[in-house]
């Protein structure tokens, strides 16, 4: 498969899951929720994932043989950080410990997936591609929601904005290296697998932000 049409095969599947939470949206959107205390719940438990995919960036450079995507891995990491920092210090502001959180058994296994992946293209589809990209949707949704206040607003303004920069760098860099059926198949697995954890760390954060379950 040529890899412009491959990529185009990526990324129908992600936009397919992300409409599958158009209809209910879930607790990671800030949208159904209902409290302050629900909305800083969710919020550390983001920036829990802001953390990691700092961690995975640079866990990930020493063994990143691609130039260009080591020097984006780089600067993503650094970006991640700027992020976390971002919603650290507005929870301090609503008057709780930003770090006062154990990840969910789902999110832990999500990112313990992740560092396992050994190929760039791999890495890119699976979290570049997939995660990240349901992330916006939902960044996205969530800034246009009547039902989220204002002061969540404001750092993902900020977060959406870095990201729109730098959005279709997981489909230059795919359509570049995923040119082979076997990188093409490690790509479109690592993306599957993204997909299932990613509903399954959802559902998690619903039930536990929202009071109904202890993850």
């Amino acid at each position: 498969m040529e890899s412009q049409e491959f990529v185009k095969e990526l990324v129908d599947t992600v936009n397919a899951f992300c409409r599958t939470l158009d209809d209910r949206p879930p607790a990671y959107s800030y949208i159904p929720l209902k409290t302050d205390e629900e909305r800083v719940r969710v919020m550390q438990s983001r920036l829990f994932n802001e953390l990691r995919a700092a961690d995975l960036f640079g866990t990930w450079l020493r063994t990143t043989p691609e130039f260009e995507v080591k020097t984006l891995m780089a600067k993503s990491a650094g970006e991640e950080m700027v992020h976390a920092g971002l919603l650290a210090n507005r929870i301090r502001e609503l008057g709780h410990e930003p770090f006062d959180y154990s990840p969910l058994p789902a999110q832990t296994a999500m990112f313990n997936a992740l560092e396992g992946l050994t190929d760039t293209c791999q890495r890119i589809a699976g979290f570049s591609l997939a995660g990240e990209s349901v992330a916006t949707y939902l960044i996205q949704k969530s800034l246009q929601a009547q039902s989220v206040p204002e002061w969540i607003k404001q750092p993902y303004r900020r977060i959406s904005s870095d990201e729109e920069t730098h959005g279709s760098m997981p489909q230059e860099i795919l359509k570049r290296y995923a040119t082979t059926p076997e990188r093409q198949d490690v790509a479109r697995r690592a993306v599957a697998m993204r997909l299932v954890l990613f509903g399954e760390y959802l559902s998690s954060l619903d039930r536990w932000s929202m009071g109904k379950g202890p993850w």
